[in-house]
């Protein structure tokens, strides 16, 4: 069973890397760290498994941009791969975590042939947990109750060159597990470390950074687009069972520069897991059957990279009679544009710290 798991993972997962990014003859890195680090009390209830330094390995393989599309030069040459990580939390009630992340690495240093080199890496994978959380046998376990759970990384790096082919790297990183609540208790878990370690370019090539050339982006007109949203969560309530929801979205928005588009827009949410928990609220009176439906306006903004965009958002409900979370909402994801007109996201919403649902959308742009 947890052999299956992992090569689901891995099946799952691929799909995500952008295609074609990985070309023949072109510098390709290779490199292995190890790291020990803190898990961050971001909740009280998950105090009591604060025991230990979790520790760890990651491995990862990267390929060197140089300019050859437009995206790549607006970024500085970022390098485009994925992370393979093995987390021991040091804590027998959370066991091991088990994640392939695929991955951008922009650079901060301007000079590409410098020694010394600055960057942070962001990405987004799957995670497989080795132990999760079991009534009878791991109550104790309440940030992790999926075999399957979503990985978010997030680091800061510095880089020496020993020689052409091998640098020396030690960075800071954030990993985060969540299942976006498809099934509770699900607090997630966030670990910092240290890590060191140590990379090697596979095909060292001289590369000739091809320089930015677009021009000036000239007045765009408003866009509208729609999408609509699904997937299975279980609200509030350990036990009551994973259902459907669904989310329509309208937007308008406007792109400002090559690099974000800005929005406004109306939702629409519609939860089979809200409407059944009603009659275990103690705080309604009998007879009391409020509205589980709701309505929001939301603002958005998308950082575009390549064929994907960095998705990020926040609403306010405008209409939510029964007033289950709070009255502002986040949403943060990814999206894939297909062609200029239809896209496809992934994305996790959340009250505050407390994720709500992860949402799995297709979208269309009008204009």
């Amino acid at each position: 069973m947890r052999m299956r798991g992992i090569l689901l993972c891995m099946l799952l997962i691929m799909p995500l890397m952008a295609p074609g990014q990985f070309r023949k003859g072109v510098n390709k890195v290779v490199g292995v760290d190890f790291f020990r680090g803190a898990i961050y009390e971001h909740k009280e209830q998950i105090s009591h498994l604060i025991t230990g330094h979790p520790w760890g390995f990651r491995v990862t393989f990267d390929q060197k941009t140089f300019g050859r599309e437009a995206w790549e030069a607006r970024y500085n040459y970022p390098d485009v791969g994925i992370t393979f990580v093995y987390l021991d939390y040091n804590n027998e009630t959370l066991g091991q975590s088990i994640a392939l992340i695929p991955h951008y690495q922009f650079y901060i240093t301007r000079n590409k042939v410098a020694r010394n080199q600055f960057s942070y890496k962001i990405g987004l994978g799957l995670s497989y947990n080795t132990e999760k959380y079991d009534p009878e046998h791991n109550n104790k376990n309440n940030v992790l109750s999926t075999d399957l759970s979503f990985g978010i990384l997030f680091q800061a790096s510095h880089q020496w060159a020993v020689s052409k082919k091998v640098n020396l790297v030690s960075s800071v990183s954030m990993t985060h597990f969540s299942n976006g609540a498809i099934k509770k208790p699900n607090s997630g878990i966030n670990v910092f470390a240290l890590n060191m370690g140590v990379n090697y370019r596979l095909n060292y090539n001289k590369i000739e950074y091809l320089p930015n050339t677009e021009s000036p982006l000239e007045r765009q007109p408003f866009g509208i687009m729609v999408a609509v949203s699904g997937g299975m969560h279980e609200a509030v309530r350990v036990g009551s069972g994973a259902d459907p929801f669904w989310v329509v979205s309208g937007l308008a928005d406007k792109k400002i520069n090559r690099k974000s588009i800005l929005g406004v827009g109306l939702e629409w949410f519609y939860s089979v897991s809200l409407k059944k928990i009603r009659k275990y609220d103690y705080w309604l009176e009998d007879g009391e059957n409020p509205d589980f439906k709701r309505v929001g306006i939301v603002i958005s903004h998308e950082l575009l990279v390549n064929r994907f965009s960095v998705l990020t958002q926040a609403g306010y409900y405008l209409y939510d009679p029964y007033s289950k979370f709070s009255q502002t909402y986040l949403r943060a994801g990814l999206r894939r544009y297909f062609g200029r007109r239809f896209f496809g996201s992934i994305a996790v919403k959340s009250h505050a710290a407390k994720a709500e649902a992860a949402e799995f959308a297709v979208g269309y742009r009008i204009k």
